[in-house]
């Protein structure tokens, strides 16, 4: 039987036990199986007459303790009570664990938090589901994806399907809101590569994530901003060489070498009068003084100044409704769109309130006849709805209809995607079916047909993309 632990390792005391203060007691595991077993240490000619050291109680795995052979001939009544309470028990636990820990540490290859998670588990269910090899970042990603945080049971996870006007159909251009239920990017497990994995752009089905829709009319003022953040930096010479030097440090000790070897041959070879200028550089840096070469000479170094890309930008959008009824249906519609909208973007509650879960998100497409992706209208990402603003009044007047409806009502939605567009996003999805036309029916046709099969001579797609 494979077993963790040994008689001189990780020994332990129960203070809290009468008679017991300066005994000692130690924990075996079983490595199969995850059993504890507690022993306590005994002098030859002990006059309990135990030979050998005195296993006095076990624990199963997830289970409660038992008492062992010599449990009462170790304990007294009060000291057998006292052993029961929950915070020796505890103790004796996390013995346990230090020493099925120790035990795995020693074996060759593994880690100490791959053995933490295995022997944690181990003693808890009898079974490991964590390879001891693991390292933290495995570890720990395995913990979150594991983590299971419950929602208040009163979260509203379906929504239905809505649209306004009732009368709108599919020889309409529409916009249609898919309400998703939030999913995170994963993690990547690829051991060839770090990261997030990639979050899929869902389609007008909605897919398995979609829990309602809201489908619109196309009202005027829609348009899209793409951009990037771009910086200005500078690195004069100085930088530059403190810049390859420290490279160079976090590579070989020849990689180090030829790269001060190298220095010192520039600065060999370049024109005393470079000499002085970087001299007086330095010298300024030196005394505190940034401008000695300013002062002296009216100069300074090159800063190299470039403007240098920094990162990429999320999209905002803003739509804005203006809704009217026509009918007391009409109406109920409207509202329950609006309650769409404000429900479906609110923070989701876990049970117990410990936890704030993320509000739903939306996927918002330009549909043309109410069917396919437009292809003359950019595309856009899964969008976060940030704030909804609901005027009741539009018309500055305040009117009501017989059965209490407002006579209109306004919706602005201030979106934004979650995730930036990068530049493979637009070959990846891309529909080719609207890419070009040719007055004559048959040109067009085979042309459409070449940009199916990937044959057409045009560079770009006839489709604005996102």
């Amino acid at each position: 039987m494979a077993t963790y632990g040994a008689r001189e390792k990780n020994n332990f005391s129960l203070p809290k036990i009468g008679g017991q203060s300066g005994a000692e007691f130690y924990t075996i595991v079983d490595a199969n199986t995850g059993k504890i077993t507690v022993y306590k240490k005994q002098i030859a000619g002990n006059i309990i007459g135990i030979s050998g050291d005195s296993p006095v109680a076990s624990i199963e795995p997830g289970g409660t303790w038992k008492p062992e052979k010599d449990f009462e001939a170790v304990f007294d009544k009060n000291g057998q009570k006292l052993f029961a309470d929950d915070a020796v028990q505890k103790e004796i636990k996390n013995a346990g664990l230090q020493t099925a820990r120790a035990g795995c540490e020693a074996v060759a290859g593994s880690t100490p938090e791959g053995c933490n998670k295995t022997m944690q588990e181990l003693l808890k269910t009898g079974k490991t589901t964590t390879d001891p090899k693991d390292d933290a970042e495995t570890v720990a990603t395995d913990d979150l994806n594991k983590l299971n945080i419950k929602e208040n049971p009163k979260t509203r996870n379906t929504f239905g399907d809505f649209r306004y006007p009732l009368t709108i159909n599919d020889a309409q251009d529409v916009m249609q809101f898919v309400m998703l239920k939030y999913s995170p990017r994963e993690l990547s497990q690829d051991d060839q590569n770090f990261g997030f994995g990639d979050r899929e752009r869902v389609g007008k089905d909605g897919g398995s994530r979609k829990i309602g829709s809201a489908t619109l009319a196309i009202q005027g003022g829609i348009s899209d901003l793409n951009g990037c953040d771009w910086g200005e930096d500078n690195m004069n010479l100085a930088k530059l060489e403190v810049a390859k030097l420290a490279y160079a440090a976090m590579g070989s000790a020849p990689e180090t070498s030829a790269a001060i070897d190298s220095l010192f041959g520039r600065m060999t070879n370049v024109s005393d009068d470079i000499k002085t200028a970087l001299r007086a550089t330095y010298a300024g840096k030196a005394a505190g003084v940034e401008s000695l070469l300013k002062r002296t000479k009216g100069a300074i170094l090159n800063p190299n100044l470039e403007l240098l890309f920094d990162k990429p930008t999320l999209r905002p959008f803003t739509f804005t409704f203006k809704m009217s009824a026509r009918s007391k249906k009409e109406a109920d519609q409207i509202v329950k769109i609006i309650r769409f909208f404000k429900q479906g973007m609110a923070p989701r509650r876990s049970v117990g309130n410990l936890f704030l879960l993320a509000p739903h998100t939306f996927q918002v497409h330009y549909l043309a006849k109410g069917l396919k992706e437009h292809p003359y209208i950019g595309k856009m990402k899964e969008c976060a709805l940030l704030s909804l603003k609901t005027d009741y009044t539009p018309e500055n007047n305040y009117a009501t209809l017989p059965d209490g409806y407002m006579v209109s009502y306004q919706i602005t939605l201030e979106m934004k995607e979650l995730e930036p567009v990068f530049n493979d996003d637009y070959e990846s999805d891309t529909e080719q079916q609207f890419a070009s036309f040719r007055e004559d029916p048959e040109e067009n046709a085979k042309l459409q047909q070449d940009f199916l099969n990937g044959t057409a001579n045009d560079p770009l797609p006839g489709e604005i993309g996102f």
